[in-house]
């Protein structure tokens, strides 16, 4: 599989396709190519996938790439500080277009992170990400908040909490 999608990104490579490159990217490089390529490669071309989308105006795919992004970067061990100060710049650009869902998932993001740096003594907000029912199944935002809401327990040293969640 590695191998088919790997030739894929050869051949957008190859035709010059770059109104799919932050689909592509996203695809690739935020939930299957982290297992086989260094952290880092990832990284950048997510990062790329980031700037790409929103200049050419696909934004939905430009989210996507910026939620894959710093997801890569909690898990690759990356400075939590320099993480912090990324997430800060992307809240600002998608309140200055007005994404609603794109601050909500950043906003968990952001605590998670400052969560994993102090346990949200001094680099929490006090902004919040706004939740429609939880008890609603259709709920999106509902599996990204039990996942962080598992990583923050953990982190924090409530192990037992973590079976909660997930």
């Amino acid at each position: 599989c590695y191998r088919i999608a790997k030739n894929a990104l050869s051949l957008q490579e190859r035709f010059d396709v770059a109104a799919q490159v932050p689909e592509l990217y996203n695809n690739f490089y935020g939930r299957f190519a982290w297992r086989f390529e260094p952290f880092q490669v990832c990284v950048n071309n997510l990062r790329r996938g980031f700037e790409i989308g929103f200049s050419s105006g696909n934004n939905d795919m430009g989210l996507q790439c910026a939620f894959q992004l710093i997801k890569t970067n909690i898990f690759s061990g990356s400075n939590l500080k320099s993480l912090l100060n990324e997430i800060d710049y992307y809240l600002h650009f998608f309140k200055i277009f007005q994404i609603a869902r794109g601050i909500n998932v950043l906003v968990i993001f952001r605590e998670t992170v400052s969560v994993l740096i102090d346990k949200g003594q001094a680099t929490s907000i006090e902004a919040k990400a706004a939740f429609e029912d939880l008890n609603d199944p259709g709920n999106r935002l509902r599996g990204v908040l039990y996942f962080h809401q598992a990583i923050q327990a953990y982190w924090s040293g409530y192990t037992e909490r973590c079976q909660y969640y997930i």
